[in-house]
Parts: C-alpha cells; sequence; structure tokens
C-alpha cells in the first residue's frame, strides 16, 4: 500500500474543459438556492493528484437532491432549454450553442435503483470547494465518491476506485459506514476490491476446513 499524500493543486483539465458548464450550473442553482456537489469524472480528477492517467469525459455531473429534481427541471424549462431525462435518475441540459453539458442528478430511478440517499448525504457533508473557470463547487467527498463508483459496477469505476484507494487520505473507517448505511449489500464489493488493491486495512477472508 502506498504512502502517496494528496497534493492540492488548482485543477488540471486534460482533455475537457468545463468552464462554461460550470459557470452554467452554479448560476441555475443559485437562482433556485440549491446546494449540489460536484461528482463524476472532474470529482475524480479534483481527488487524483496526477493527471496523466484521467480518463476523458464529455460533461459536468453534479448531485443534487431527489426534491429539487423538478424544481430544476421547470426553471431550465423556462428559460427553453432542452432537457433529456436520464435512466439512473436525473436530467442532462445541453446547448452546442452556449458550449455547456451538464448532468444533474439525484440518482433515483425506477430502472436503476434508488441511491437518491446517499446523494443526499454527500450533497449536506460536502464541504470543500474548488474552482473552475469563474465558478465556485463544493466537491463530493472522496469516500462518497467511492461509495458513488462501487455501486455501478461498471469497470472504468472499479479503475478509478482503486486509483483512489492507493492514496491515504481515504478514510477507510469513514467509507464503509457510509456504504453500510446507504447501499449495505455491495459492502460486499467493497471489501473485496480493498483485497485485491491490497489495503492495509482490508477484512481477510476466513478459511473453513
Amino acid at each position: 500500500m502506498s504512502d502517496k499524500q494528496r497534493k492540492k493543486n488548482a485543477l488540471e483539465l486534460p482533455t475537457f474543459d468545463p468552464k462554461e458548464s460550470a459557470v452554467f450550473a452554479t448560476k441555475i442553482l443559485s437562482d433556485l438556492q440549491i446546494k449540489c456537489v460536484l461528482i463524476g469524472r472532474l470529482a475524480v480528477w479534483y481527488w487524483l493528484p496526477d493527471p496523466a492517467g484521467h480518463a476523458y469525459t464529455k460533461d459536468l455531473d453534479t448531485a443534487i437532491k431527489k426534491a429539487d429534481r423538478q424544481k430544476v427541471i421547470k426553471h431550465l424549462a423556462d428559460l427553453k432549454y432542452n432537457i433529456r431525462e436520464l435512466t439512473i435518475g436525473g436530467i442532462n441540459v445541453y446547448s452546442e450553442t452556449d458550449n455547456i453539458s451538464v448532468d444533474f442528478i439525484d440518482r433515483y430511478s425506477v430502472d436503476e435503483g434508488d441511491l437518491s440517499r446517499l446523494f443526499e448525504e454527500a450533497i449536506d457533508s460536502a464541504t470543500e470547494k474548488e474552482n473552475i473557470g469563474e465558478a465556485e463547487l463544493y466537491v463530493v467527498s472522496v469516500e462518497h465518491l467511492i461509495a458513488m463508483k462501487i455501486s455501478t459496477f461498471e469497470r472504468k469505476d472499479e479503475d478509478d476506485v482503486k486509483n483512489l484507494l492507493e492514496y491515504d487520505f481515504v478514510d477507510i473507517k469513514k467509507l464503509r459506514e457510509i456504504v453500510d448505511r446507504n447501499i449495505a449489500p455491495i459492502r460486499v464489493k467493497l471489501e473485496q476490491i480493498l483485497r485485491e488493491v491490497g489495503h492495509p486495512m482490508a477484512h481477510r477472508k476466513k478459511k473453513y476446513y
């Protein structure tokens, strides 16, 4: 296990410049007095100090509360923006003219499952902020980010989790508590990943004879 420390640098933008999207999202949510947090690929860029291994993204992902989704939809509709529903729960707003693409995600979905409680907790607990262009956004905690990514069961997200776990700024005790409170069935997956990366706090499997 590495003893790597996170370096607090300005956010690097290896393949996607989200400045316009960040300003747009901040303005929309400020108008509605709604708190959101930066999640997804840009949050990974924030937490991982080395941009060399950062994967591509084409939009800015934010977490909003389930109760705020309709407020955001109505406000965007009033502003004449095109809105697309996300199957995972939430909406996307895209404008080529304005160079914006933003996902407002609450993760409440009949088809994909209800992770809205995890997202709401992530929003309420977020304290770190990052400047992207002229916008200032809350950033999801690294522990909530890992919980979100484990819950997708996608390979690229699992790779992100393994990369994040290389750094000792991740509080494993806090991470386990977050998973147990919000997505308990996925705790098994978390422990498997901890063992795979050789984390010193991984729970070892017991041998039965």
